[in-house]
């Protein structure tokens, strides 16, 4: 069986942040899928399930998301190997995917709960990307524009503020695209494992 897990932060104050696509991009497969979200206290975190994949959703914050996926992992019994992750990945330009397996975290915290928690990082990664604002700076230590629905305001950098932005107006009109990518990715890899969906999507 593989072992889903969407990553974000609980509560209406961040369910349209950039760090909630993981959240945002399993709850339309559930959905999809026909499958209703029950939540376990043991677990801490919401868990849906069929005969191919187990997914659930950490009701922790995002740097303790490692918890929710070593109790789902324990009782299942699912290996390293079967497990993917969903997240947001602000290395990427918004709507890229990327396809990896047995990585580093590369500073993401919730990832890096994961690895922590399970005790290791031989499992897959679904990496959706958020852009950054570091890709509208000039040199090194200048500020960024940073565009909002409204205007655009030049600030310091800080990648840590941008996740827990809401999505553009104009990167919303497109988040369904990226959803549905996402989609087809894991039905690749729950049928097909990894390594087909990383050639197939990467």
């Amino acid at each position: 069986m593989k072992l889903i897990i969407g990553l974000g932060n609980p509560g209406t104050k961040y369910e349209k942040n950039r760090h909630n696509l993981g959240f945002m991009i399993i709850d339309a497969y559930v959905s999809k899928l026909g499958l209703e979200w029950a939540y376990s206290r043991d677990w801490i975190c919401f868990w849906a399930k069929n005969e191919s994949a187990l997914f659930i959703k950490p009701s922790t914050f995002m740097n303790k998301s490692g918890a929710a996926a070593k109790a789902v992992a324990d009782f299942y019994k699912v290996d390293l190997k079967n497990i993917l992750v969903i997240s947001d990945e602000v290395d990427l330009p918004f709507s890229k995917i990327r396809l990896a397996f047995d990585g580093l975290s590369a500073g993401h915290k919730g990832v890096d709960s994961v690895i922590q928690y399970i005790g290791g990082f031989e499992f897959a990664r679904l990496r959706v990307g958020v852009g950054s604002p570091r890709r509208a700076s000039g040199e090194a230590g200048h500020p960024s524009r940073i565009a909002t629905d409204d205007k655009s305001t030049t600030q310091p950098l800080d990648v840590s503020q941008y996740v827990l932005e809401d999505f553009s107006k104009e990167e919303r009109q497109k988040l369904n695209e990226v959803i549905i990518k996402c989609q087809e990715a894991l039905n690749s890899y729950i049928a097909e494992g990894i390594e087909a969906t990383m050639n197939r999507f990467n």
